[in-house]
C-alpha cells in the first residue's frame, strides 16, 4: 500500500472527530464502578475503597461515583453480590451432616481467598442479596441434622463466630502463625506453668493450624449433640 493510501485511510478513520473528542474517556457506568472498586479491595483491603479512590482510577470525579452509588456501603454490598453471584456452587452430598461440613468449608475456603471479604462481613451490617441461598442451604442443613429453627440459628452463630476467627488468623498470617505466638509458650517455666510447659511438643507442631476440617467436625458433632439438651433445660418462659 502507499504512502498516499494510508494517508488516506487514516484521514477516513478520523474524519468528523473534533478536537475535544479524542481521547474521551469510556462511559462511567455501575459496571466500571463495581470493576475498580474490586481491584482496589483485592489488592489493598476495604479500608483503602474510598469514593475518592475510585473515582481517580476511573479518571471521573467523586461525584459522578455518587450518581450510581449512593455511598461506600452501597458499593460494598454491590461487591459482595458480584463475588458470590460469580461463584459456581459446590456440589453438595445428600446426607444432612456431610451437607453442611461441605457448605461451612466451602464458604470458609472462598472467604480465606478474599481477605477483604472478611473484614466486611466482621461488621455485622452487610449482606448481600446473593448469598441468601447459601443461608438457607446452610440453615436447612442444621435442620436436617436434627436442629429446630432456634438451635439451627445458635449453632451457625458459634461456627461463623469459630470461622471468623480462623480467618482472621489465616488473614494475618497466611505463612502460618508468628515465631512469637509459638516460642512464647514453648519456652514456658515448667515448674510456674507446668500445664502450658507439657504441650510443648503441640505449640512447636509445624501443623498446629492445619486441622481445620477435623476442628469444624468435631464442633457440629457437638453442637448437634448438645444444643438440643441446652433448649430443653431452659426454664419456659413465664414458668
Amino acid at each position: 500500500m502507499s504512502d498516499h493510501s494510508t494517508a488516506g485511510t487514516e484521514r477516513s478513520a478520523t474524519a468528523g472527530r473534533g478536537p475535544g473528542r479524542r481521547g474521551r474517556p469510556a462511559r462511567l457506568s455501575r459496571d466500571r464502578i463495581i470493576e475498580a472498586a474490586l481491584d482496589i479491595v483485592t489488592g489493598e483491603g476495604s479500608a483503602a475503597l474510598t469514593m475518592r479512590r475510585v473515582a481517580e482510577a476511573l479518571g471521573s470525579s467523586p461525584m459522578s461515583i455518587y450518581r450510581h452509588v449512593r455511598d461506600k456501603d452501597e458499593l460494598l454490598v454491590l461487591l459482595l453480590d458480584r463475588i458470590v453471584t460469580d461463584l459456581p456452587r459446590p456440589a453438595l452430598p445428600d446426607e444432612p451432616r456431610a451437607r453442611l461440613l461441605a457448605l461451612l468449608t466451602w464458604q470458609r475456603d472462598e472467604l480465606a481467598a478474599r481477605p477483604w471479604i472478611v473484614d466486611v462481613l466482621a461488621r455485622g451490617d452487610l449482606m448481600a442479596p446473593s448469598v441468601l441461598w447459601l443461608l438457607e442451604e446452610i440453615y436447612a442443613a442444621w435442620r436436617a441434622c436434627g436442629l429446630s429453627l432456634e438451635e439451627a440459628a445458635t449453632a451457625n452463630r458459634i461456627v461463623w463466630n469459630f470461622l471468623l476467627g480462623d480467618l482472621a488468623q489465616h488473614a494475618a498470617h497466611p505463612e502460618g502463625r508468628s515465631p512469637y505466638q509459638a516460642g512464647l509458650p514453648a519456652e514456658a517455666d515448667a515448674e510456674r506453668y507446668p500445664t502450658v510447659a507439657a504441650l510443648r511438643p503441640y505449640w512447636l507442631s509445624p501443623d498446629r493450624r492445619g486441622h481445620l476440617a477435623d476442628d469444624l467436625a468435631t464442633l457440629v458433632t457437638a453442637l448437634t449433640a448438645t444444643l438440643p439438651q441446652r433448649c430443653a433445660a431452659r426454664p419456659a418462659a413465664g414458668g
